[in-house]
C-alpha cells in the first residue's frame, strides 16, 4: 500500500487495521454492519485527528456501500467466514475494485484454533482460492500465519 491508494476495510469493527493504514494511504473506506462499532470507531478517529476515513453502515449483508470501481485496495479481515452469501460477496469485492486493485484476505484455517468461531463454519485456504478465482481474481501471494492464512488476489 502506498499514498496513491484508497483502501475499503470490510468489517472495520474498532479499526484495528483501519487507523493504522490511514496514516500510509490517501483514504480509507471503513465499513461494518453494526453500528455500534462505527460509533466506537467514530470516536477513536475524532480523538486521533484522522481526517482519511469515511465510515460506512452496510445496511445489506450482501453488499459493499461502495461505487464500482472505487477502490485500489481491499481488507477482508476475518469477514469471509462470516459472508452469508460467499459468492455475492467476492462479486461484490470483484465490483467496487479498480482494474488491477487487490483484495487482502485473511482469515481462519479451517482447522480447531483457539480463539474462533467454530470450525464447521470457517473456509479453508483452498474454498478461498477457489471463491476468489472463480470471480476472475488472480492469486497474487499467499502467506501461511500461525491459526490464520493470508491471501491477495488481483483484478
Amino acid at each position: 500500500l502506498d499514498a496513491s491508494d484508497i483502501v475499503a476495510d470490510l468489517g472495520c469493527g474498532t479499526g484495528y487495521f483501519t487507523i493504522p493504514i490511514s496514516s500510509i494511504v490517501n483514504k480509507v473506506y471503513g465499513s461494518d454492519i453494526q453500528q455500534e462499532m462505527l460509533d466506537y470507531l467514530t470516536q477513536k478517529i475524532q480523538k486521533q485527528n484522522i481526517t482519511n476515513i469515511e465510515l460506512l453502515l452496510s445496511k445489506d449483508v450482501n453488499q459493499i456501500p461502495l461505487q464500482s470501481e472505487s477502490v485500489t485496495a481491499l481488507l477482508s479481515v476475518m469477514t469471509l467466514h462470516e459472508f452469508q452469501d460467499k459468492n455475492q460477496m467476492i462479486k461484490e469485492i470483484y465490483r467496487v475494485l479498480k482494474p488491477g486493485g487487490k483484495a487482502m484476505v485473511i482469515d481462519f484455517k479451517k482447522e480447531a484454533t483457539v480463539p474462533g468461531p467454530p470450525v464447521s463454519i470457517r473456509v479453508s485456504q483452498q474454498q478461498a482460492i477457489d471463491l476468489f478465482t472463480k470471480e476472475k481474481m488472480n492469486l497474487g501471494d499467499s502467506q501461511d500465519l500461525k491459526s490464520h492464512y493470508l491471501l491477495v488476489f488481483q483484478k
